[in-house]
């Protein structure tokens, strides 16, 4: 995707001047990264120190690693850039409290403050690297301009989180430590340009490797050997978080040996909606694993869950009364659902996805509202019983 407004304060950019500039500097530099980022091996996350500096006084220290594992190439270029002791006396150019801080540009190491910003000509480029990663706060991710594949070596942190960017940013590093003075930073006494009044120097030095291999996740939803699963509905897979995960590989099949995978996945999110319409009466198996920008964990184990027959195949009887569905609305809804057609005195019950009670009711008047404001988004499950007999069931969905 390609923003029209590249001048809006929202977005990280480097200015430039004339779109035949940016097209001299991709030709001249198209190569640059056809070997080295995809040879070079990293143990796990490099880990670099910024040093910064006002008025040549120190100010603070951020601790940033990188992920190899999400964005390689722009892992490798900031590596490569550091070792070669590139971004020494370079400026944080561009702050904005609540969004981020930008810098690296070769020009704010002794350039006019108007072409700070816009890079120097022939600098290599980097191609995108998009991923789920989230721009969140104290996210490391490359700027650029309009061309998606014209990141050089600006980068900025986030201040805050930024969802607009995501998926139109490569995310390739975090903050580890010092987000205090992203901060300090990013609060700057700045003009109209969002430009420090006081330059705000970086010296970055290479510090080690965070070799961690994270664990495993766990699964939540649906309970293992659950059945019944709804083929109508889009089916949830859910786990917890693992500390240092970034990103999340879900993988779905009818195979328990995940030789064919039916439904894959790479998610920064904590779950994973299978599609509605899985075939009925069928067993699947899923699994997920985390990626913390340099190292895979383990897969988690494996769960299965196998989805409702259809009535007319098995289960009920043809001359058995159906249960009837009782009149609710809204239906989706955000919190509030008010069931309507009850008799005085009978039961409402509902449960979760996975069959544990959340509320249970005597009803006294001929309708009832439900509140299930801050519950877990996704499907619930209710029964209305009378003089012990369940006399109507069906499912509300919390959106």
């Amino acid at each position: 995707m390609i923003f029209t407004n590249f001048n809006s304060p929202n977005f990280p950019l480097m200015k430039n001047k004339s779109f035949l500039l940016i097209l001299i500097v991709l030709l001249c530099t198209s190569d640059f990264y056809s070997q080295s980022p995809n040879s070079y091996t990293y143990t796990g996350k490099p880990r670099f120190q910024i040093l910064t500096k006002r008025n040549n006084i120190p100010l603070g220290i951020i601790n940033v690693e990188l992920f190899p594992n999400i964005a390689p190439k722009h892992t490798r270029n900031f590596d490569s850039l550091v070792s070669q002791v590139f971004y020494d006396t370079t400026a944080f150019h561009r702050v904005i409290p609540g969004f981020m801080i930008q810098g690296g540009d070769p020009n704010s190491r002794h350039g006019p403050k108007p072409t700070w910003g816009q890079g120097q000509f022939g600098q290599p480029t980097v191609m995108a690297e998009f991923s789920p990663a989230k721009h969140v706060r104290g996210i490391l991710s490359a700027a650029r301009s309009s061309n998606i594949n014209s990141a050089t070596s600006q980068f900025f942190i986030c201040h805050a989180a930024a969802p607009h960017l995501d998926g139109n940013y490569s995310v390739y590093g975090r903050v580890t430590h010092g987000i205090n003075w992203v901060d300090t930073i990013a609060n700057a006494p700045r003009d109209g340009n969002d430009c420090p009044n006081t330059k705000i120097e970086m010296f970055i030095t290479y510090i080690g490797s965070n070799d961690t291999i994270p664990v495993a996740p766990l699964l939540e939803k649906p309970v293992n050997d659950s059945i019944e699963i709804d083929t109508l509905l889009p089916t949830y897979l859910r786990w917890k978080k693992v500390n240092d995960g970034i990103l999340y590989q879900v993988q779905c099949a009818k195979d328990p040996s995940f030789a064919v995978i039916d439904y894959t996945t790479t998610t920064a999110a904590l779950s994973f909606g299978v599609p509605a319409g899985l075939p009925g009466g069928t067993k699947y198996y899923w699994r997920t694993r985390t990626n913390n920008g340099g190292h895979y964990s383990p897969w988690s184990q494996t769960w299965n869950f196998k989805t409702q027959m259809p009535f007319n195949d098995v289960g009920i009887k043809k001359n058995s009364p159906a249960l009837k569905e009782g009149v609710v609305y809204p239906n989706p809804s955000s919190g509030k659902f008010t069931f309507t057609e009850l008799e005085k005195g009978s039961k409402l019950e509902i449960c979760d996805d996975a069959g544990k009670l959340i509320l249970e009711t005597f009803t006294k008047e001929q309708s009832y509202t439900v509140n299930l404001e801050g519950k877990e988004k996704g499907v619930y499950l209710y029964r209305i019983i009378i003089s012990g007999s369940v006399s109507k069931q069906g499912k509300i969905i919390l959106r």
